[in-house]
């Protein structure tokens, strides 16, 4: 699995910010990268597969938008995760 750096970039584990680049913040598809670098911080999938390009992260999380940059970040509490 090779992921961009950027991907990485500042993210902790139980969080993680992508930007969402046109896509709704209530149901956004994620990238390859992202899903790879959120599976790769901790966080639990119910759909994970690369090869599909499907990934759908599992329940219970929060995510919080900020639409004046363009962001959404994911967070699933250490115990949870």
């Amino acid at each position: 699995m090779k992921v961009k750096p950027e991907a990485m970039q500042e993210q902790v584990q139980g969080r993680y910010t992508i930007h969402l680049n046109g896509r709704n913040g209530l149901d956004p598809k994620l990238t390859y990268n992202e899903a790879i670098a959120m599976y790769m911080l901790g966080f639990r999938f119910s759909i994970f597969d690369p090869s599909t390009g499907e990934f759908n992260v599992s329940r219970p999380y929060t995510t919080f938008e900020n639409m004046d940059r363009g962001i959404l970040t994911f967070v699933q509490e250490p115990d949870e995760i």
